[in-house]
Formats: C-alpha cells, sequence, structure tokens
C-alpha cells in the first residue's frame, strides 16, 4: 500500500510535462497494449483463421519492427516527441485498419498483414524513444520516478484495457443479438479502441521539447552526426544486444502471443474471463513495477536480469505440463506482473553501457531484439501448436528463455563490474 501511495502522490505531485507523457501512457496502454492485444487473436479466429495464420500475421508485424527499431533508434534530425507523435498515428491506422480488413478485400489476409506491419511500424516508433524523451525532459532526480511509474501506469492502462477488451465484445454481442462467435462484435470494440490514441496524440504535442535531464546536451553536437557515425562505434554491443534479447524474448513470446488461443481454444475459457486473466496480470504488474528502484538498488540490473528472466523459465514449466485453467492464469498473471523488471533491467543495464546521447540508440536496438523475439516465436509457435501441441510450445519457451540467460551471462559478466549506474 505504500508504493501505491508513494505512486500516486509522485503522480500528482509530477511536472506538466510527465503529467501529458503519463496521460499518453495511460491512453496508449488501454487502446493498444490492452483492448487490442486482447482481442486481435480472438478476432482472427472468429474469421476463420487457424493458428499457422495467426502466427504469421504476428510474426510479420513483430519482424518490420525489429528491422525499423534501429533505425529509428539511431535517427537524430528527429527530436524523440515527432516520433512518439509519428508512432501515435501509425498505431491508429494500423488499428483502424485491422477491423475493417473484411471490407476491403474478399480475401482479407494481406490486408490483415499489411495494416498490422502498419501498426508495429508505430509502435517501434513509440517505444524506441518512449523511455529516452521520458528522461529528456527530467531532471537526474526524477529518472527513477519516472522510469518506474511509467512502468507502473502502463501496467494499469493494459490491466483497465484487457479487462474492458474482454468485455466489450460480449456487450456487443447481447446488445446487437451477434452469436459471440461472429466477427462483428470484435470489430465494433477493436475500432473503439482506437479512439482512445486521437486525444494521446495532441497531448504528446502539447509536451515542450526543452532537454532538462543533463546539464551538458547542448555541448554534445548531435545534430550534426550521421546516422552512420552515432552507430559505428557501438556496433559490437548492439549486436551482442540484439542476439541475446531475441533469444530471451522468445520464451515470453510465445506465452504472450498465444495465451489467449490457448485459453479459448484448449481450455475453452470464456472472452471475458480471458480478458481479466490478462488484465489482472498487468494490474498486478504496478505494485512490481514500483519496486523497480529498490530492486536495482539491492540486486543491481545486471543480476535483476536473472531473477526477472529465471522466474519466467520456470512459470512456462507447470503452463506446459499441466493443461489446466487454474495454473495456466496463475502462471500468464505471473509473467504478465513482472513485465517492468524483464523490461527495465535489461534497458537500464545496456545503457549505462553508453553515453547519454546513444540511449535511443541502445534502446532501438533493445526493440529490434524483442521484435525479433517475438516475430520467431509467433512464426514457429504457430507451427508447433498444430504440428505438436501447446505443451511443446510453452517447454520451447522455456528452453529459449534459459539459452538467453546463460548468453547474457557469457557475454556481459565482466562488463557488469565495469558498468556506469543510471540514476535510479
Amino acid at each position: 500500500m505504500n508504493q501505491i501511495r508513494s505512486f500516486w502522490s509522485q503522480a500528482k505531485n509530477a511536472p506538466p510535462n510527465i503529467k501529458y507523457f503519463m496521460f499518453t501512457v495511460l491512453a496508449y496502454g488501454i487502446a493498444v497494449e490492452g483492448i487490442s492485444q486482447v482481442l486481435l487473436n480472438l478476432y482472427l479466429l472468429r474469421l476463420g483463421y487457424g493458428t499457422e495464420f495467426i502466427g504469421t500475421l504476428n510474426s510479420a508485424g513483430l519482424f518490420v519492427f525489429a528491422l525499423v527499431s534501429l533505425p529509428i533508434g539511431a535517427v537524430q534530425r528527429v527530436t524523440s516527441r515527432q516520433m512518439l507523435v509519428i508512432g501515435l498515428i501509425l498505431s491508429a491506422i494500423g488499428n483502424i485498419g485491422l477491423p475493417l480488413a473484411p471490407f476491403m478485400a474478399a480475401d482479407p489476409s494481406f490486408v490483415l498483414i499489411a495494416f498490422r506491419i502498419i501498426g508495429m511500424i508505430g509502435l517501434s516508433c513509440y517505444f524506441v524513444h518512449q523511455m529516452p524523451f521520458s528522461m529528456e525532459i527530467t531532471s537526474p532526480e526524477w529518472h527513477s520516478r519516472i522510469m518506474s511509474v511509467t512502468m507502473a501506469m502502463f501496467s494499469m492502462a493494459a490491466f483497465l484495457g484487457s479487462w474492458v477488451g474482454g468485455l466489450l465484445p460480449e456487450f456487443f454481442s447481447r446488445m446487437l443479438t451477434i452469436p459471440i462467435d461472429n466477427p462483428w462484435p470484435f470489430q465494433i470494440s477493436m475500432l473503439m479502441a482506437t479512439l482512445l490514441v486521437i486525444p494521446a496524440i495532441f497531448m504528446t504535442m502539447r509536451i515542450t521539447e526543452t532537454a532538462v535531464a543533463e546539464s551538458n546536451v547542448a555541448q554534445e553536437p548531435a545534430e550534426s552526426r550521421s546516422m552512420w557515425q552515432a552507430v559505428r562505434p557501438i556496433l559490437g554491443l548492439v549486436a551482442l544486444i540484439i542476439v541475446i534479447r531475441a533469444v530471451q524474448t522468445s520464451g515470453v513470446g510465445v506465452m504472450l502471443t498465444f495465451s489467449n488461443v490457448y485459453f479459448d481454444d484448449a481450455l475453452n475459457v470464456p472472452t471475458g474471463r480471458i480478458g481479466f486473466i490478462s488484465g489482472f496480470g498487468r494490474l498486478m504488474g504496478v505494485p512490481m513495477s514500483l519496486t523497480i528502484p529498490w530492486m536495482m538498488r539491492r540486486f543491481g540490473s545486471f543480476h535483476f536480469v536473472f531473477i526477472a528472466l529465471g522466474a519466467i523459465a520456470i512459470l512456462l514449466i507447470p503452463m506446459a505440463l499441466i493443461p489446466f485453467w487454474p495454473v495456466a492464469a496463475v502462471a500468464l498473471i505471473a509473467i504478465n506482473s513482472m513485465g517492468g523488471w524483464r523490461y527495465l533491467s535489461f534497458l537500464t543495464f545496456t545503457m549505462s553501457q553508453v553515453s547519454e546521447k546513444q540511449r535511443s540508440l541502445i534502446s532501438g536496438a533493445g526493440e529490434m531484439a524483442i521484435g525479433a523475439g517475438f516475430g520467431t516465436a509467433s512464426f514457429v509457435g504457430g507451427y508447433i501448436i498444430a504440428w505438436y501441441g501447446y505443451r511443446e510450445l510453452f517447454l520451447f519457451g522455456a528452453a529459449m528463455t534459459l539459452i538467453g540467460i546463460a548468453l547474457f551471462w557469457i557475454a556481459f559478466r565482466k562488463r557488469a563490474a565495469g558498468s556506469v549506474k543510471i540514476a535510479i
């Protein structure tokens, strides 16, 4: 409870820029990471697609997300605030197109993939610049709070969106007297969710771009540097981050991509309960995210990575071996609640290896790796389900997570001793 009270106190007393930023996080989290995330795969099932196409569509978007994240992080001529606005606009376009795709073509498969790709490019623009921008608009004493509060707010938004997203199709099904296995209730719900992104665009445009995070920012002539000049000195580190993070995120990728399909297709769990389970995990992520500064101080970001990923690998095992929905629900809730842990532990450690001006580049490398890992998990996972089953899918995820942990230790154990800590 003390963490929750501290959270609200920090949010209430935050500078105007941070309040505008938090509104954007809240709206985006509800619409994109909440409602749309819960409903997309269930909507595709109602269109008659199987797990192979669901995996293909998700992997196509995620691979594009991976390809564009590094260039988006290295860009110097466009500000982070402008990139956030671009990301919000592209996300809105992509998420509007998905429910409208069946009206655009007799076979909407290509249209669905195209709009998914547009939305994922927007997601990349947003996530690559979210944390670096939050640090740009805050003074050093606010860095720890802005990172943990951002993750807590995002978790809360995703909870609200997941919960509401699970209820909306049933609401529209009853109101329109349409069966719940019809795609119409899902299309209407997804269109309504996208409307939340529009005020987020205007709120982001109100944020001033005066950099207050560091006193020496003006001394660095970033504007005169090309993308290649920014990337070249740390190519080795970027390559390590991409490979290792991609392997690490494959495990959680199979869980987050196919968990709602697993609940719906294999365990016959109602849509409303699926949304509540997904959302409750995000809600639990609020207090978990607020423990991040303490965990960083207690264990350090290097060891914190092992704690977060090790817990995910352990949780995937009962998910694989016990086909009982309460067991799967507990595992999904726990993994969702640790979203801030697994994301910020790795991001903070890798950003500590570079200068302040290279943080967006490292963030881009991390997002590129996440996209590659999730994309691989989505593509391969769809076929693993079709050929073998869900047990093998989740065991594959646990194995990939453990391999990612081992690679991280081998690559960064020497660097960890000399890390320059970010204020957290």
